[in-house]
């Protein structure tokens, strides 16, 4: 085990000293930092703390003894050597509360002394570190098996159709549930646009189910006699336990509507609830439940981020084609105008249609694949360009959306970015040299591309073709060929299994490290960071 280490000292020729003479590398530690005085090293080591400081007291702005203090209570782990001039017991005193592991004076130190006393650290650490290691596994271990027990009896539950209340409440005693009441008010917590949320934070759907069944827990604790029970990664099952429902469902409204904004505040996530009927048996209670979990129809046209009393929805049976044409039309005319303006409304106005005719989920994912699949073909067929997803890859996405909010957003963000891609790409100039040079450019996207090679394929002179470019475009040619190939290394990033190297030679770049470049300086991350964000 590696540990890390800091130098903190406003005498410079003892910190140097120190970095140069102790051999770092045996003891397995890796010095991190050097420090001019304890604010300097408390500022520039907090995002990443150190195992171990080894620090001056006396030392302006912030002394070793006041850092120590705030690394002691980052780091509960934390082990420190101070090195100083004083030779006082208080100073000593002090310093032993801090975790200090010697206290070593200027003028008696050798550097065998302290690697003899960080050798120390380094194994005592190390084995406390171990212990810390064992106890969180531990620990983890047992939440999964809490967490296990209680999802075993909630599918019990939900399918064990001949049990007696007396049974169902014996089996969640052995699972470590006190269930014993009159009456179960059950509700739904839901995880809004889960897909969005796992990859813009990184992290799997277990840890974010997590986080917010603990901000559930605290929230309901206070006011409630609750248990929470994961579902699935993106649902959870909330059970509350009363006497009297009327005046349990009153108080609890104001508790949920509390979580949601809890939720949203400290995890920076929506979630959306759905609120039960009361139950008195397990059979009630399993009625209750199966189709809140089971039917996400259901969920289709309730707002995000709200809490709704579920009842049955009830679905038109029109014909949605009847108005495919006029909507194809309408965001193609956005499209071909380039106006984001006006496809923004488009998306509106159509989603207010579905909404207000309440057609059933699956048709209007049906017809929102049409019109995507169509328009990606027009884009295709029109400027060569590849669709941005593959047919496969887009029914995936939009049968995944469980909301016609989420729908309306996912279709709206897949509008623009067509938009801009088109905008990018799109021929604007009147002069037909520059039509073709464009077309030229588009076409041959991953052929190496020189204002000289197309100033002889349109045939004319490089300095005059080189000054219309510019007049009628705005940017000069080079410009204009990085930003198709680009355009095209991002489609690459997100579709194909293709190394950052292959698509660099794919497009024409000799130098990798000059494309890598170029990529961060016009789309604000290396090509890695983009395909890994995507």
């Amino acid at each position: 085990m590696v540990l890390t280490a800091i130098l903190v000292d406003d005498d410079y020729p003892v910190v140097r000293y120190l970095s140069q003479s102790v051999s770092w590398k045996e003891l397995d530690i890796e010095l991190i930092g050097c420090y001019s005085n304890g604010l300097e090293a408390w500022e520039g080591a907090q995002q990443n703390l150190p195992d171990i400081v080894i620090t001056d007291i006396g030392m302006p702005k912030m002394n070793g003894l006041e850092m120590l203090e705030k690394f002691s209570k980052a780091n509960p782990l934390l082990r420190a050597v101070i090195l100083s001039c004083h030779n006082e017991f208080a100073y000593a005193q002090q310093a032993m509360k801090l975790k200090v592991s010697d206290y070593i004076l200027k003028e008696s130190l050798n550097v065998e002394q302290l690697q003899r006393l960080l050798r120390n650290i380094s194994v005592d650490l190390s084995e406390e570190k171990s212990r810390a290691a064992e106890v969180t596994l531990y620990m983890q271990k047992e939440a999964l098996n809490r967490s296990a027990l209680k999802e075993k009896w909630l599918k019990d539950t939900l399918y064990q159709l001949s049990w007696t209340k007396q049974a169902w409440l014996k089996h969640a005693q052995m699972s470590g549930l006190a269930l014993e009441a009159k009456y179960y008010i059950s509700f739904v917590v839901i995880v809004d646009r889960m897909s969005d949320v796992t990859r813009a934070r990184k992290m799997n759907g277990y840890t974010i189910a997590f986080a917010v069944e603990n901000v559930l827990q605290e929230v309901l604790d206070s006011m409630h006699r609750s248990v929470i029970i994961r579902h699935t990664n993106n649902e959870l099952v909330v059970l509350v336990c009363c006497d009297d429902p009327v005046k349990e469902q009153q108080l609890l409204f104001y508790s949920i509507q509390k979580a949601i904004s809890a939720i949203k505040q400290y995890l920076k996530l929506s979630v959306t609830c759905l609120l039960g009927h009361e139950a008195s048996s397990p059979d009630s209670l399993r009625q209750t439940l199966l189709p809140m979990l089971h039917d996400l129809s259901q969920r289709f046209y309730l707002g995000e981020s709200r809490i709704h009393r579920f009842e049955r929805a009830i679905f038109a049976g029109g014909d949605m084609y009847t108005e495919y044409a006029a909507y194809f039309s309408k965001i193609n005319d956005s499209l071909a105008v380039s106006s984001a303006e006006q496809l923004e409304i488009a998306v509106k106005d159509w989603a207010a249609w579905v909404e207000t005719n309440r057609f059933h989920p699956s048709d209007v994912k049906e017809w929102l694949l049409q019109l995507l699949m169509d328009l990606q073909m027009k884009t295709k067929v029109t400027l060569q360009v590849q669709q941005n997803h593959s047919e496969e890859k887009l029914y995936d996405v939009v049968n995944g959306i469980h909301t016609m909010e989420h729908l309306q957003s996912f279709t709206l963000d897949y509008l623009l970015e067509l938009f801009r891609r088109l905008s990018v790409l799109s021929i604007r100039s009147k002069r037909t040299e520059v039509i073709k040079a464009q077309q030229y450019v588009i076409q041959h996207v991953t052929e190496k591309l020189t204002l000289e090679d197309m100033a002889n394929y349109l045939n004319l002179n490089s300095s005059y073709f080189s000054r219309l470019f510019k007049r009628e475009t705005n940017q000069n040619f080079i410009e204009y060929v990085n930003m198709v190939k680009l355009q095209k290394a991002k489609q690459l990033l997100q579709q194909s299994s293709k190394t950052v190297e292959e698509i660099s030679d794919y497009l024409g770049y000799a130098n990798k490290s000059y494309f890598i470049k170029l990529f961060k300086r016009e789309i604000g991350m290396t090509p890695s960071e983009y395909a890994s964000w995507n």
